[in-house]
């Protein structure tokens, strides 16, 4: 798929479309669905629009991990549901060049984004991410409880906007933690890509693949490749099929088809 040739304002504007044509996605036979039951479905659904996306994160999403296991994505540390507090020394995190924030950020998670917001801001062509948030479409797109993951609040700065991708060499410089990330620096700016771990390569795929088709939002032919490769050899999982239904029945009404 090649990026979008058309006017960049209207690429989000999929979001409200679709909301009138979503799929509540199919139901799993009890044998597919691993270790983990059909999720209830909440009385009422929270209007994504209304909300910013942590106040929905820490609201609606933060209590799903009490149902499953309460690991952030980048270095498979266990936070408390209650504090979102992690013990960093007891998952590896090490970082062989510490930043200055590494003492709060990496005691904590913090709501990563998938997709990065940024990317929405530029497909949209506001001049900010504050700016965008007039846009119905980008506040949708920004709080989509599918591309939100716990994350090591220090990783989370390390990652920032950077694309996914794979990385040669297996660099490792943040102790135990499957993170990867190069840097290096162009016309004063500070570009890097970032290979997350084996085991969510699957998971950011999936929904990268749906930013593409529910938002419209533009992926290189080499991004979606690299997405329907990984999405392959990391299949979903039963904790993955677990936390798309939940978000399906309690927060948006919709699927990820490329889940469920």
């Amino acid at each position: 798929m090649k990026p979008s040739s058309a006017p960049r304002t209207p690429v989000l504007a999929l979001a409200l479309l679709c909301s009138a044509c979503a799929s509540p996605g199919r139901v799993l036979p009890e044998a597919d669905r691993g270790a983990y039951p059909e999720p209830p479905a909440a009385a009422v659904l929270p209007d994504l629009s209304q909300l910013s996306y942590n106040a929905m994160a820490n609201r609606y999403l933060l209590p799903l991990y009490t149902r499953l296991p309460p690991r952030e994505v980048y270095c498979g540390c266990t936070f408390d549901t209650a504090t979102r507090a992690v013990e960093p020394a007891a998952c590896g995190f090490a970082p062989d060049k510490p930043w200055g924030d590494d003492a709060t950020r990496g005691a904590r998670i913090e709501w990563e984004h998938v997709v990065p917001a940024a990317r929405m801001v530029q497909a949209l062509g506001c001049s900010s991410r504050a700016a965008c948030r007039s846009n119905e479409a980008f506040r949708l797109a920004e709080n989509d409880p599918y591309n939100l993951l716990p994350a090591l609040g220090a990783l989370n700065a390390r990652r920032s906007n950077h694309p996914y991708t794979e990385l040669p060499g297996e660099p490792r410089v943040y102790g135990r933690c499957d993170f990867e990330l190069e840097q290096h620096r162009e016309q004063r700016q500070q570009l890097g890509r970032v290979e997350p771990p084996e085991d969510i390569k699957g998971d950011v795929a999936r929904i990268s693949l749906y930013y593409s088709q529910r938002y419209g939002l533009p992926f290189s032919d080499a991004e979606i490749q690299q997405f329907q490769a990984w999405s392959a050899q990391d299949p979903v999982s039963p904790e993955e099929r677990y936390r798309a239904a939940y978000i399906r029945k309690q927060i948006t009404g919709w699927a990820n088809p490329f889940v469920e």
